[in-house]
């Protein structure tokens, strides 16, 4: 019985370790409405206007947040505004 807590434990911290990197108030702003006509575009608009930068590129939106940079795909019927489908660390030089 201890085995099987132990393994389900393991197993949701590697499962859960992807969303805890994720900025939080980015998760909050798309988990915190729903809109099922939602496009790339006006995900990108959303997300400018609160601060962030984000380009929509092919039906997906980048966000580049701190040193990390998100894909955001809009999620249509389903709750919140999209799903972060990877994040990765960048190393953004300014000239």
């Amino acid at each position: 019985m201890y085995r099987f807590m132990s393994m389900f434990a393991c197993v949701m911290l590697v499962l859960l370790l992807p969303a805890s990197c994720v900025d939080a108030g980015l998760m909050e702003l798309i988990s915190s409405y729903d809109d099922p006509l939602m496009t790339s575009l006006d995900l990108a608009f959303l997300l400018v206007t609160h601060g962030y930068n984000a380009i929509p590129e092919d039906g997906c939106v980048v966000v580049v947040a701190g040193n990390s940079t998100y894909t955001l795909v809009p999620n249509g019927d389903r709750p919140g505004l999209a799903d972060i489908s990877g994040s990765k660390s960048s190393s953004l030089t300014f000239n």
